[in-house]
């Protein structure tokens, strides 16, 4: 490309294209990306699930059974504790920035974060400490090093800190057994993904202990939603991530053995209530309407 020189006359100099200037994000976008506010879908999925197991938690404070000691559990007695485990959702999410501040991925630590952090402690003390207990474990392997032991324990913090408030809210402790299998499953199988994990064979079994537990604390009809529900989010997650697509191919292979199974051994489910009458209670809420027809 021709162009003029300073004193006008011209050379044959090639002017280089103009960089594109890259747009960073808004306000709003930013806040989301910092405090990974992605993760709160599995965590509003947890808080609606302890909605529809303990139906009252929207509307009381179910630590009152404890009487002084509720302090403890809940400072705030006044506030129900399902519209407090929702804001606590929202409020651990300052432990991203936090964390990524202290590895030294970011510069500076944005200034919600300590302050949300101290919000979650004041609405659920005892909740949201277990649930801190579970993020650290979930780091452990960065400090301790990665095995097949380490490896398990942070599995275990994942289910401390997604499905805590199943436990300490709705009062459905007959799910920690499902939900422990659950949380070394995906967490096993996302290392293997990842290529995080020590060993790919241990990981491997751990994955289908979670399957094969499925059938002896699920009827038929839980089952059948899981499936409904999980295929087409693992579809969806194929396309948005391409390089998980051998994974989520995994699961849905799982869920659709899983549907095989219940159709031919259902009666028989869940089996632990089969052989321990009551252990798994009555877990399904009434109809809020009745039916129209």
């Amino acid at each position: 490309m021709l162009n003029k020189g300073t004193n006008g006359a011209i050379s044959n100099a090639v002017v280089p294209p103009m960089a594109e200037s890259v747009k960073k994000p808004g306000r709003v976008m930013s806040f989301v990306q910092q405090y990974r506010l992605k993760m709160l879908i599995p965590e509003l999925l947890v808080v609606f699930a302890v909605w529809y197991m303990s139906p009252s938690s929207p509307t009381t404070n179910v630590y009152l059974l404890l009487g002084q000691f509720s302090i403890i559990a809940q400072p705030l007695y006044s506030i129900p504790s399902g519209l407090l485990l929702l804001m606590t959702a929202f409020m651990l999410h300052g432990i991203y920035p936090l964390d990524n501040y202290h590895e030294g991925k970011i510069p500076s630590l944005p200034k919600a974060a300590v302050p949300m952090i101290l919000l979650a402690f004041l609405f659920l003390p005892l909740l949201v400490t277990l649930q801190m207990m579970g993020y650290f474990m979930t780091e452990a392997t960065e400090y301790l090093g990665r095995n097949p032991l380490w490896e398990r324990v942070e599995s275990v913090g994942d289910l401390f800190f997604y499905a805590g408030p199943m436990f300490f809210v709705a009062f459905q402790w007959w799910l920690f057994i499902p939900v422990l299998f659950l949380s070394e499953a995906v967490d096993g199988i996302h290392k293997i993904a990842h290529h995080e994990t020590s060993s790919v064979k241990v990981a491997v079994v751990f994955y289908f202990l979670w399957p094969v537990s499925m059938p002896f604390f699920f009827d038929p009809v839980e089952i059948m939603a899981m499936a409904a529900l999980s295929i087409p989010a693992f579809a969806f997650y194929s396309y948005i991530r391409p390089y998980y697509a051998y994974v989520t191919a995994v699961h849905t292979l799982t869920f659709a053995l899983l549907v095989v199974v219940t159709i031919v051994l259902g009666q028989w489910m869940p089996f632990v209530n089969m052989w321990f009458p009551g252990f798994i209670p009555p877990h399904v809420p009434p109809r809020i309407w009745p039916p129209i027809l």
